[in-house]
């Protein structure tokens, strides 16, 4: 048994570890080049682990807790704690892998935290996956939310049929107004999206990580070319609904997007979304990965749920603190400011 921690810079033997679990059809999410993406968050790393035949791989984003206001320089030593990056995320395994081999990982992986000085480690599993199981005997696994799916392996007919009643007619009243969606592999109406899905920020008070900087966006139109899909819906010609997917073989992401609410009625989204799922049906995708709602049971999750009644699936996140001491200390230290998150957010030091 041996493991290697890989970083950005090992970008082709990162994608040759993922081609050994090409059975298990990883998503986009596991590739360098999208957690590259989001490198405002730390340090891209994939964790490998080979026993035997067997492979488990675990990328992560390893985050330096010195760093946060406030513990600048009360701290004697350079602290790390790890999450997922945004999206899904978490160990996968060969998959004959069993729960020796999985514990045997598990140990060897709590044993580099240690060495690291990494005291925390948070995980956004995938839905579709189901990595949670793998992970249900050495993290705390948590059920926080429901996400909808769109199964697209069945017939055009069957993933029409799905949609509730209620959305069938809205997609229909939008074809009747005239609206026009168009798809493009390419950012031409870039500032058109732009506009919108900042103005649907700014009315829902999002948070400033939402608001992503231009070298973002150009780094995302360069280098996941053949992976993002823009969806526009028109109405006279003026885009009123935009969407930023993210796509690979088997999975399709909605991403970012906005309407402008005075088009509601029309139901511009509607038909958007419509004309993805035959898009990305035509291209052999598997599942279209909708997200839920800020809570479960919500306007936004109805709306998701409209598109496939019985394509509700289970959000896991995995919890653990390497380092029990190092974390009561971070909060002593934390505790006279004023908290900017839930109680209950994980690791409670990143909370203020």
């Amino acid at each position: 048994m041996d493991y290697c921690v890989l970083g950005l810079r090992d970008r082709e033997q990162w994608l040759q570890e993922l081609d050994k679990l090409r059975d298990i059809i990883p998503d986009l999410h596991y590739q360098p080049k999208y957690l590259a993406l989001f490198g405002s968050m730390g340090e891209a790393r994939l964790f490998i682990y080979h026993e035997g035949t067997e492979t488990v791989i675990y990328p992560f984003f390893l985050r330096k807790v010195n760093l946060i206001p406030g513990l600048t320089d009360k701290l004697p030593l350079d602290l790390y704690d790890i999450t997922s990056a945004y999206g899904y995320g978490g160990p996968l395994a060969t998959p004959t892998a069993g729960d020796n081999v999985l514990s045997n990982f598990y140990r060897c992986f709590a044993k580099y935290c240690n060495s690291q000085h990494i005291i925390t480690e948070f995980i956004r599993f995938h839905p579709v996956l189901g990595n949670h199981r793998l992970m249900k005997n050495h993290v705390e696994v948590e059920r926080v939310s429901s996400v909808v799916c769109v199964d697209l392996r069945g017939s055009v007919e069957e993933i029409w049929s799905g949609y509730q009643r209620n959305n069938r007619k809205n997609i229909n009243k939008a074809y009747r107004e005239g609206l026009e969606v168009i798809l493009e592999e390419a950012p031409a109406h870039f500032t058109d999206f732009l506009a919108i899905y900042h103005h649907t920020l700014t009315r829902r008070q999002a948070g400033n990580f939402y608001y992503f900087n231009t070298e973002f966006y150009e780094y995302l139109h360069r280098e996941l070319r053949g992976n993002f899909l823009y969806a526009h819906t028109l109405m006279n010609g003026r885009v009123i609904s935009t969407e930023l997917l993210l796509y690979n073989e088997s999975y399709i992401h909605s991403f970012l997007g906005g309407t402008l609410e005075q088009f509601y009625e029309y139901r511009p989204n509607n038909i958007l979304k419509h004309e993805v799922i035959k898009w990305a049906k035509s291209k052999g995708i598997k599942y279209f990965l909708l997200g839920g709602g800020y809570q479960d049971e919500d306007g936004i999750f109805r709306y998701k749920l409209s598109f496939a009644s019985n394509g509700v699936l289970d959000f896991y996140v995995g919890k653990k603190v390497h380092n029990h001491g190092a974390v009561s200390r971070l909060e002593e230290i934390m505790a006279s400011k004023k908290p900017r998150e839930n109680e209950g957010y994980f690791p409670g030091y990143r909370r203020y």
